[in-house]
């Protein structure tokens, strides 16, 4: 049975990491933009900590099913942005298969927001192995400890440090996302928790996620632009999957469009963005709430077309059909 409210918030998080992706809102005034981005974080951790949800709640969990529908996600979007690797290095085709075949397209596919991709498959499979080889207390700490570690090495690299570590962090957040979002399906202690809690939660923590980084922008000169997970990053997801687990909604058209095109939208607006920045004048490109718009709707327009029109590049966009 399908979650309404769930698929709904599915696209909110859509809109939000379009938030992070479109620029740093110079048309509005100085910090805004940054904070506006920075109250945004929460919107990817939120897809992966779902993903654990819903193969928890699966009846029939299939690994080899779930992780082939992933490569196969993965593989077509990696072609999908070929032609802009083409335009990006204008036309030097060795340069071209150099990326192509390269370890950065194993480790995140041909554009930067696939690694999403490649680290849902990690998580998936870490998801796997802990389930059947570790206990649920270990795993639980494991994944909290993975979760604090990527708070700290994004915060120590906003103070200018260099710390590579945090990359390999970021990616294995998948891993403890998936599983807490797995755990907490079949555990179900996400249903007593009140609604109340879990909307104070996110309002908190958002206030809380600005304020820890503009604090550190005034006091310590931290760079607020970069900053990828806040602290409280983590606990406004989970209490929005709360507030979807424990909400009933009826269908309807938020809903719709988030079962139907939340996982296009994610794929396709960086591709909708390159093209806003380059070839269509100076003040679209310029102007990140024109771009944050613009990409989102035209995102679930395109999407709708290639659905009726094209039905075969839509369910390869979505790993419909791979078994």
């Amino acid at each position: 049975m399908r979650n309404n409210a769930l698929d709904a918030a599915k696209l909110l998080a859509c809109f939000f990491i379009i938030v992070v992706h479109v620029g740093n809102f110079p048309e509005m005034p100085q910090h805004f933009g940054e904070l506006f981005r920075v109250s945004s974080r929460w919107a990817l951790p939120f897809f992966f900590l779902a993903s654990g949800y819903l193969m928890g709640s699966s009846t029939h969990e299939d690994l080899g099913k779930k992780l082939n529908k992933l490569v196969s996600i993965l593989f077509w979007s990696s072609i999908l942005y070929i032609p802009i690797l083409y335009r990006m290095m204008q036309g030097d085709a060795w340069r071209i298969i150099g990326k192509v075949v390269s370890n950065d397209t194993l480790h995140g596919g041909t554009f930067f927001h696939l690694w999403f991709l490649n680290a849902l498959i990690l998580g998936v499979i870490l998801t796997n192995y802990f389930i059947k080889n570790v206990s649920v207390k270990f795993s639980i700490l494991v994944s909290t400890a993975i979760l604090v570690a990527c708070w700290y090495g994004d915060l120590v690299k906003s103070l200018h440090y260099e710390i590579y570590i945090f990359y390999a962090l970021r990616t294995m957040i998948a891993f403890a996302l998936v599983y807490l979002g797995h755990y907490f399906a079949k555990s179900g202690i996400l249903k007593k928790i009140p609604n109340k809690i879990s909307l104070a939660t996110i309002l908190f923590g958002v206030v809380f996620m600005v304020g820890e980084v503009y604090q550190l922008g005034v006091i310590y000169n931290a760079d607020m632009v970069e900053r990828q997970f806040p602290l409280f990053a983590t606990p406004v997801c989970i209490a929005l999957l709360s507030l979807c687990v424990n909400t009933n909604v009826r269908e309807n058209i938020i809903s719709n469009l988030g079962r139907d095109y939340s996982l296009g939208v994610y794929l396709l607006h960086p591709l909708i963005l390159y093209i806003l920045t380059h070839d269509v004048g100076q003040y679209i490109a310029n102007n990140s709430l024109c771009k944050l718009i613009i990409s989102f709707i035209s995102s679930i327009v395109i999407l709708m077309f290639v659905k009726a029109i094209v039905p075969i590049a839509y369910r390869k966009l979505n790993g419909i059909g791979v078994m």
